[in-house]
């Protein structure tokens, strides 16, 4: 009995007195237990299990890791962003493809996934100091080791895929999927070739060795065409493609994890730009900008995200050019971060310039009243709050000393000379070179030794801000064009005025962003706009503008479509059905089903021989309980539901046989549909 409680009683656990049955992780499970014989595919969930969810936070961290530990200020780091990021995201690719298709939670299963990890966190330790066109701060030595780690950290990760693979072959083999046996052989061999490829490579970073600068093309070339063969097979043998896995959701959990990563560099530019002194306007509107790029960009890829199966090929295809659009997104994300701090470091600049130019040019102020004002001015920047920023406060107070010390530096004679000769003296120049590296260097930018040698923070931060905004450029013409391909790719119904809108909308701010670039070979022009508040705002708009054309247009073929009265097809189906939502298909498909029931015992019979090449074998035996009970279910329903008809009594007695009566494949007989039951 259960007590009660405002008059309502408890119900009594019925079970309370029983013992239970404890959950067990099994050693290792059958990956054919996935298989769906309906389509003839590997299906083992239709959605991300925890340990996958696990696994993407690792990349993440490496992401975010090398992002912190890489600003970009030259063609070199850019090109090691990006070859870093290649490694890392085709690293991930591999694994999630073995893991739609065959991974089931054991203990195995888990010993991989650990494997996995150690992987990445190898990956981290290399990402810290991965530049393949310098040498590192240690010297050659140091680069070397750090180029042999990550051969055999791949080595492990193809290595590990290999023998993943060997695992389902083993299971293929004693259920005699012979026509799986090719295949997975040509996929174990692919992982061994590019392991031996990676092994190989180890010998050219010998330590002292300085001739391998062609070899890193090695790692790039064999991860291109690991993917390439990989999709080639998937495509050519059906049976081991996509189709039915929750590929499309692991793609999209991994753009929203980029994003995201974006946003935990938003965290970091704030305190930036307004962590010594306080909330700014300008630094306001920046940040909002940054953070309404990161959820545009969300809304341009979700809001047009493939709902269904669009094609085999098609979706590998989708599935693979994820790489340059989550590098877009990575591109596109981090240059709104630096294009603000470049706004913010010239603002400063102008700053220094408009304060020489008030107490030198217009006050004409001297000696201990000038030293004062441009202490003042230097105490504002809070150098001394930084380690790395305390040098460049002890070096500018020793120059305004000097400038101080100086009689009639800025008298009225030498004011008027300055004006004339647009000049200034050299040790105003000097202190706001000064002032100014403290100001870049303070933001927490990385900038390479060798470079401070031979060059002062100012002369790297020109440079790195010329390529930060074509980088930025060039990764939202990037982010345009595989929109434009994604929604190519993923139509699966007649193309109608949306169509022509949103890839015309995509295609003008491609242009529009392509012509942006171009504005790199107008020095002057290039600075001013950087220097403006207006880059962010453009972006902003330009994104904000697609969505805008995408609403409208759907609107409005919405509403012709419905005024005219034609059949339609509903893209997706908002209460979970996504694979079969066709709209008025559902309907057919309901009254098609009593047609069908009979033949499905039969037809799944003849299914599941397909995985043979030998006809009738013991590959026919049925792999899971949906193959086991096929014929009981309905057309088009889960395996463990009912159609949603209405309902009704059982009727009171048994149904009649059906005339002549004929046996099928699985023992059942058919039944009469014309009883009557009873309501």
């Amino acid at each position: 009995m259960g007590w009660s409680f405002h008059g309502h009683k408890r119900d009594a656990d019925k079970e309370k007195h029983l013992k239970r049955l404890h959950k067990t992780v099994p050693w290792i499970e059958d990956p054919l237990a996935g298989a769906d014989h309906e389509h003839l595919v590997f299906s083992q969930r239709h959605e991300a299990n925890t340990v996958e969810l696990f696994f993407d936070l690792f990349f993440v961290a490496n992401l975010a890791t090398f992002t912190t530990y890489h600003s970009i200020t030259d063609g070199d780091y850019l090109v090691a962003y990006v070859g870093f990021f290649g490694i890392l995201w085709s690293s991930w690719f591999q694994v999630t493809l073995h893991d739609v298709r065959f991974a089931r939670d054991s203990l195995y299963e888990r010993v991989c996934k650990t494997i996995q990890f150690i992987v990445f966190v190898g990956l981290a330790l290399v990402g810290s100091s991965f530049n393949p066109g310098k040498e590192s701060a240690g010297g050659k030595k140091a680069s070397n080791t750090n180029f042999r780690i990550l051969c055999y950290t791949l080595v492990i990760s193809r290595g590990l895929l290999a023998i993943q693979h060997a695992i389902v072959l083993f299971y293929l083999v004693r259920a005699k999927f012979s026509k799986l046996f090719l295949p997975m052989g040509l996929m174990i061999s692919l992982y061994l070739i590019a392991a031996g490829a990676f092994a190989g490579m180890t010998p050219a970073f010998q330590e002292g060795d300085e001739s391998h600068r062609g070899v890193y093309v090695v790692w790039y070339a064999v991860m291109i065409a690991e993917a390439a063969a990989v999709i080639t097979i998937s495509s050519v043998w059906r049976m081991l493609s996509f189709k039915k896995t929750h590929l499309m959701e692991r793609m999209s959990l991994l753009t929203l994890i980029v994003i995201g990563e974006g946003a935990i560099g938003v965290t970091k530019t704030v305190s930036r730009l307004m962590g010594k002194y306080g909330l700014d306007v300008e630094g306001c509107f920046l940040i909002m900008c940054i953070i309404a790029v990161l959820v545009l960009i969300w809304a341009l890829y979700f809001d047009n995200f493939p709902h269904g199966h669009y094609g085999t090929i098609r979706q590998q295809v989708w599935s693979v050019l994820h790489f340059p659009f989550q590098l877009a997104i990575v591109g596109v994300v981090e240059g709104s971060q630096q294009v603000a701090l470049a706004r913010y470091v010239i603002k400063n600049w102008s700053k220094i310039d408009k304060a020489i130019g008030e107490y030198c040019l217009i006050e004409n102020l001297d000696g201990s009243k000038l030293r004062d004002k441009l202490l003042q001015l230097l105490d504002y920047w809070y150098f001394t709050s930084k380690t790395e920023t305390q040098e460049f406060q002890y070096i500018t107070e020793e120059t305004i000393w000097l400038i101080g010390n100086t009689t009639n530096i800025c008298s009225a004679a030498n004011a008027t000379e300055y004006i004339k000769g647009e000049t200034i003296p050299t040790l105003f120049y000097n202190m706001s070179i000064d002032m100014f590296n403290g100001v870049y260097v303070g933001l927490g930018m990385k900038l390479p030794a060798d470079k401070l040698e031979n060059h002062t923070a100012a002369e790297i931060a020109l440079k790195s801000w010329r390529l930060v905004y074509l980088y930025y450029w060039v990764s939202f013409c990037i982010l345009m064009a595989c929109s434009i391909a994604f929604l190519i790719l993923i139509r699966r119904h007649r193309h109608d005025l949306f169509d022509f809108v949103s890839i015309g909308s995509r295609a003008m701010s491609l242009i529009i962003g392509a012509v942006l670039c171009a504005m790199i070979s107008n020095e002057v022009g290039l600075y001013q706009f950087l220097g403006s508040p207006a880059v962010l705002p453009v972006c902003l708009s330009l994104i904000f503008l697609v969505l805008c054309f995408d609403k409208l247009s759907a609107v409005f073929c919405n509403w012709h479509l419905l005024k005219s009265g034609q059949p339609y097809a509903k893209e997706y189906e908002e209460h979970g059905r996504h694979e079969h939502g066709h709209g008025d298909a559902h309907e057919h498909a309901a009254h098609a089903s009593g047609h069908a029931h009979h033949d499905s015992t039969l037809l799944d019979h003849r299914k599941s021989a397909a995985w043979s090449i030998h006809g009738e074998s013991e590959d026919t035996l049925p792999l899971t309980k949906h193959a086991a009970h096929a014929s009981t279910e309905y057309y088009g329903t889960d395996h463990t539901s009912y159609p949603m008809e209405p309902l009704v009594s059982p009727p009171m007695f048994s149904p009649p046989p059906a005339t002549g009566p004929v046996v099928v494949a699985g023992g059942y007989m058919p039944v009469s549909n014309s009883q009557s039951y009873g309501a």
